[in-house]
């Protein structure tokens, strides 16, 4: 456990009835499992580029809100400290939080059944956002993905131009290739994309942040990069996600349709720029992980993911668009 850690934990309660465990993930923030007298909760020190009080009070708002709402799963609720307080403030202007434990694993994506559960929640998630109203006392809409260049104040566009041109660590011809050609798509489709409908997005609905019991989703985790966004992006991250997990199969595809469309449909607009937004997605984490490099974060493996994956899923829909189209069609 860090120091800072500790230091969240003691404004919640004493140390000496505290156990403590590590979280096995998490890249953006650092995270620990905390047992008080067979109570558990998450500790989370959140990073002090890219969690300021203004997206803490409006992720705040938002899980209460969700939490006042009647949804087929759980969400965490934040615990107020000893004093009274929303959060802790550390020394070094870093925030810090408790939130309650949720039960459950999560789930896998192996079938049919499971693409399409997690269709339902993805869906279920976008119709309940799009009816949160942010109250007046609240000023801030979070970062949308359309922002690449203020997704994190260590990737400006100087920066990020100056990575790409002399990268810190190996990154392929191809890589910058694929990259250059994504960024040209996203700005040349700019005036469309930001045409498009907008609501509240979760933005990281992938299943490290569900949690499953009996392969039942029973809860949705890490609102980090809540914003008001391209609504249909929601749908687009998550369908990514699916296809990268099961090889990019159109079955798994069609029952991941299913279930969202369970909550929402989309338009002819939206279905137009799917293969767009996904580029987006894409350079979105890219700068993000940008960012986190200056920072002095190892996220060199994770950058080579994400960047073969955008190579992987724009040959994907060069191939098989079409086919995506016309399952999508019904609910269009």
């Amino acid at each position: 456990m860090t120091h800072a850690l500790q230091a969240i934990i003691e404004h919640y309660f004493p140390l000496d009835i505290v156990k403590t465990e590590p979280v096995p993930f998490g890249l953006t923030n650092t995270t620990c499992f905390v047992t008080v007298n067979d109570q558990k909760y998450v500790a989370r020190h959140y990073d002090l580029y890219t969690k300021t009080p203004e997206s803490l009070h409006l992720e705040m708002d938002v899980t209460s809100f969700l939490l006042r709402s009647n949804l087929s799963f759980n969400i965490p609720s934040f615990l107020p400290t000893q004093n009274g307080h929303l959060y802790v403030t550390l020394s070094d202007g870093s925030l810090g939080a408790l939130v309650t434990f949720l039960q459950g694993t999560a789930p896998p994506i192996q079938t049919p059944d499971d693409a399409y559960l997690f269709g339902r929640v993805v869906g279920e998630v976008s119709a309940r956002l799009s009816e949160y109203e942010r109250p007046k006392n609240i000023k801030y809409d979070g970062i949308p993905f359309t922002n690449l260049y203020q997704l994190h104040p260590l990737a400006t566009e100087e920066i990020t131009a100056s990575f790409w041109k002399k990268p810190p660590f190996p990154v392929t011809d191809e890589q910058k290739h694929y990259y250059n050609e994504a960024l040209i798509s996203v700005e040349t489709n700019r005036k469309a994309l930001l045409s498009l409908p907008l609501q509240l997005v979760h933005h990281d609905l992938l299943v490290f942040n569900l949690l499953s019991v009996d392969r039942c989703i029973t809860g949705v985790l890490d609102f980090d990069f809540l914003a008001v966004d391209i609504s249909f992006l929601e749908f687009v991250i998550s369908l990514n996600h699916v296809l990268q997990m099961s090889g990019g199969s159109l079955e798994m595809s069609a029952a991941f349709i299913e279930g969202y469309a369970s909550f929402r449909t989309l338009s002819s607009e939206e279905l137009s720029q799917l293969r767009t937004l996904t580029r987006l997605y894409h350079i979105a984490v890219l700068h993000i992980y940008i960012g986190q490099n200056r920072a002095g974060k190892d996220i060199s493996t994770a950058f080579a993911y994400i960047a073969n994956q955008l190579i992987e899923r724009d040959n994907w829909l060069e191939r098989n668009e079409g086919h995506l189209r016309g399952l999508l069609a019904p609910y269009t």
